[in-house]
């Protein structure tokens, strides 16, 4: 039998080069994914201000330090949350590929924002009254809402991705349902840091909560029978 023609031939290379171009195997990304979030760590350890540390009373300090390790808390669980799914996929393609880039472009920001929450954070304000803790509060829960859109929209896109072994494809609609429970807290938070001047910087020491309990609950989920 004939094989199939020249032009045929260089039309199904061509095909195949252009879908080799735009993915990339996980154990290619995961080094890069791995170091910016070790940079994000650093950094978040020294990303309090000397001279704001000096300044403070007691309390003031309690509540920094507690900011600052249950955002490194958040980081580290987002961290594993991301690199999971990466695992899972194994190869690639555009959709994960702009949704990756756009987690490690936020995970850079959570230090700076995090150095807002303790600085400007503890005053008041509300949808009505954008005050200095109302922009910096928002723009954390924010960030970190999003990351967590991304982690669920991440899996989401496993649901029909051709490199993703069936034994994992089962787990991908509990793994969906458990985090969009999450996001729609999240979600619940940030109404509340926008409703009411009562609910400021509070939040920050939710959000990690929140995430420990939405992993809890998947591994209990994926533990069963």
């Amino acid at each position: 039998m004939l094989g199939p023609g020249p032009a045929v031939r260089m039309t199904i290379e061509n095909d195949d080069h252009a879908g080799r171009h735009h993915r990339l195997a996980s154990g290619d990304v995961l080094p890069l994914f791995d170091s910016l979030f070790g940079v994000a760590l650093t950094l978040l350890a020294f990303s309090v201000p000397d001279q704001l540390m000096s300044a403070m009373d007691a309390e003031r300090l309690r509540l920094t330090i507690l900011t600052y390790l249950l955002t490194g808390v958040a980081i580290v669980v987002y961290w594993y949350k991301l690199r999971r799914s990466i695992e899972m996929t194994r190869t690639l393609l555009v959709p994960q590929l702009l949704l990756g880039m756009v987690s490690l472009l936020l995970i850079v920001m959570m230090p700076t924002l995090a150095q807002l929450v303790v600085v400007y954070g503890g005053g008041a304000g509300d949808w009505s009254n954008w005050t200095p803790a109302m922009v910096a509060n928002s723009s954390f829960l924010t960030a970190l809402a999003l990351f967590d859109g991304i982690c669920l929209l991440y899996v989401f896109s496993l649901r029909r991705h051709p490199y993703v072994r069936e034994r994992d494809r089962t787990q991908l609609s509990v793994r969906l349902k458990i985090q969009l429970l999450g996001f729609c807290v999240l979600m619940s938070l940030g109404l509340l840091e926008l409703a009411s001047d009562a609910f400021n910087n509070e939040f920050v020491l939710l959000v990690p909560i929140v995430l420990l309990g939405e992993e809890w609950l998947l591994a209990r989920r994926l533990d069963r029978p």
